[in-house]
């Protein structure tokens, strides 16, 4: 039997679930972790053991007689390393790892709230295409009737041909919006599969969303909040890590290593063999690169100036995505009153005009176009509520706030749930002896990128003290003659 979704609820579970992209997300996440252990596990020893067993065939020419050898023979070697010092490239390959990790994790966060606010939106623009579909079927309803009426009057001649034709203009009309409002509610079912993994059978009404703070303090938590500024934030961090790692590569590296080795003394036989065993302190240390190493610093160096800058940047784009939607949501918001007002007068009009001109009062373009209003305000009325709604989940993922536990009881994915115990043990034995020490020689420093912080909150513009609009409350409003 086939899953249904029949609320956001439920939507959203199936798709937090389910979904590939976030699925998929998760997995690289994953894979960050794993990044970071092996970072921390080049503090350890490594230890690599080689054999072979070989057959030669050998032929010796030069003498009178051409001489022959062959035979088999075997040999072994294991090898064991472990660095002492990196002058701090073993830490800072450490903080790259660790500051990759929290990036893709950041980008992973992006990635729910980004799913989590296009399931709303696929939700709740298949309910809106559903109610338009009917608000178009209803107004055709309308017109057909009103068709047959001038059709009846036209037979008894109380109605003209170009009244007829009028009629069916505007009826042909409203047969296209239906043909066209079923295809929109057949591309928003295909949206809503593709983020929840079915059709739904049916929706029901969206549940309540929680009140939005104001513009200032939805500023101040996005600071905090955003995921894609802690992304930026991250891969900052995580170039000033190379910059570590550039300048480590020019100063000493000391290891200590140790071999046993048993090797036939001739390819051909194992009867005299050959078994050596060493061990020692290497020292390496690059004295002339040909520019290289310097050239690797100061790209380095550039690279995360060029961060530093984008970090600003993110900033500003956090923040001109929350001015727009906040403003865009209020639109919505103050709007939505005035089209529902526009409705209850269209839908008074279009009985009061349909009675006066039966009386001949009116005409029948009077009827058509008061038909026509009705259909006006009710779509926009429809579309900004759904506008709102989706304006609402927009402002929170643009702050940050948006997650899974607004509107379902799923559980939050937690990062941390693929971890191995077995990762507490990369470096080991040495790891934390050798890693404080490598972190005292590091050097990351990167001088201040001259970087211009956007800190307005406010736009300050001239208007007119009042508002030229003003709501209608009552019967006296809309009529003035009334008492």
């Amino acid at each position: 039997m086939r899953a249904q979704a029949d609320t956001l609820e439920d939507a959203l579970g199936a798709a937090y679930r389910n979904n590939p992209s976030l699925e998929g997300a998760r997995d690289l996440a994953s894979a960050a972790d794993e990044g970071q252990v092996q970072a921390r596990a080049a503090y350890g020893p490594t230890l690599s053991l080689s054999a072979q067993h070989e057959y030669t065939s050998a032929r010796i020419r030069g003498y009178i007689l051409p001489s022959e050898q062959d035979g088999f023979a075997t040999s072994a070697s294991l090898s064991l390393s472990q660095p002492l010092l990196t002058s701090g490239r073993l830490a800072a390959g450490v903080d790259f790892a660790a500051a990759n990790k929290m990036a893709v994790r950041a980008r992973l966060d992006v990635v729910s709230q980004q799913v989590i606010a296009d399931v709303v939106a696929a939700y709740v623009s298949l309910r809106r295409d559903m109610e338009l579909y009917g608000v178009a079927v209803e107004i055709y309803d309308l017109l057909l009737q009103q068709r047959n009426v001038t059709a009846s009057r036209y037979r008894l001649r109380d109605s003209t041909a170009p009244d007829l034709d009028q009629t069916l203009n505007r009826l042909e009309l409203a047969a296209g919006r239906v043909i066209s409002s079923r295809a929109n509610v057949e591309v928003s079912a295909a949206r809503y599969r593709n983020l929840v993994g079915h059709y739904p059978e049916d929706l029901m009404p969206l549940p309540a969303l929680p009140a939005l703070p104001v513009l200032e303090t939805l500023y101040v938590e996005a600071e905090t909040h955003s995921p894609a500024l802690a992304l930026s934030k991250f891969t900052e961090a995580a170039s000033r890590a190379r910059v570590a790692e550039a300048r480590a590569d020019m100063l000493p590296q000391v290891r200590a290593y140790a071999s046993a080795a048993r090797v036939p003394v001739t390819p051909y036989q194992n009867t005299y063999r050959e078994e050596a065993v060493s061990a020692g302190v290497n020292l390496t240390m690059a004295l002339y690169s040909g520019g290289q190493m310097s050239s690797r610093l100061r790209e380095a160096k550039d690279r995360n100036q060029a961060d530093q800058q984008y970090v600003e940047q993110a900033r500003r784009d956090m923040r001109e995505r929350l001015a727009s939607d906040w403003t865009s949501l209020k639109a919505a918001g103050e709007s939505l009153p005035r089209y529902e007002a526009a409705v209850e007068a269209a839908e008074r009009a279009v009985d009061g005009v349909k009675r006066q001109e039966t009386s001949g009062i009116r005409t029948l373009r009077d009827v058509l176009d008061v038909t026509n209003d009705l259909l006006s305000a009710r779509t926009a009325a429809v579309q900004a509520r759904a506008e709102a709604y989706v304006l609402t989940v927009s402002v929170l993922r643009d702050a940050g706030l948006l997650q899974i536990g607004m509107f379902s009881r799923e559980r939050p994915y937690d990062p941390n749930s693929r971890k191995h115990a077995i990762a507490g043990l990369a470096g080991l034995p040495l790891r934390p002896i050798l890693e404080p020490v490598d972190r005292l020689i590091k050097n990351d420093r990167v001088a201040a990128a001259p970087v211009q912080l956007e800190y307005s909150t406010d736009f300050d513009w001239a208007v007119e003290t009042g508002s030229p609009l003003q709501p209608v409350s009552s019967a006296a409003d809309r009529d003035p003659a009334a008492p």
